[in-house]
């Protein structure tokens, strides 16, 4: 029961620092949703994190990666949990055209930030 506990704090923990990295490093307009089996919650303890990172820009450019996905990866290693963020700008992700990537991620994601 401890381990169960302990694992509820620290999967706390990694949200509420996502959602602070997300406040600092990402543009105005920027929503950050949690998709996958942590948002489904059939999570176990070695779940990775999957992030849909969605810009408020026209298109993204060389090194929008490094400025607004690497971050969430760097966290994710300080909490020794694998965080994949996928950044697409909104046009893209909600105008398509639209994969069965984009249906899963529609299914269960929930919002962590908005800008």
């Amino acid at each position: 029961m401890m381990i169960k506990v302990q694992n509820q704090i620290n999967e706390q923990a990694v949200i509420d620092n996502i959602k602070q990295l997300a406040a600092k490093v990402l543009p105005k307009g920027s929503t950050v949703y949690l998709y996958g089996s942590r948002a489904r919650g059939d999570s176990h303890e070695d779940s990775d994190w999957d992030l849909l990172v969605l810009l408020d820009k026209e298109k993204l450019e060389y090194g929008d990666f490094d400025k607004y996905s690497y971050p969430f990866v760097l966290m994710g290693w300080d909490y020794g949990q694998d965080i994949r963020p996928h950044a697409y700008t909104k046009n893209e992700w909600f105008n398509g055209p639209h994969a069965m990537f984009y249906y899963n991620v529609e299914e269960d994601k929930e919002v962590l930030y908005e800008s």
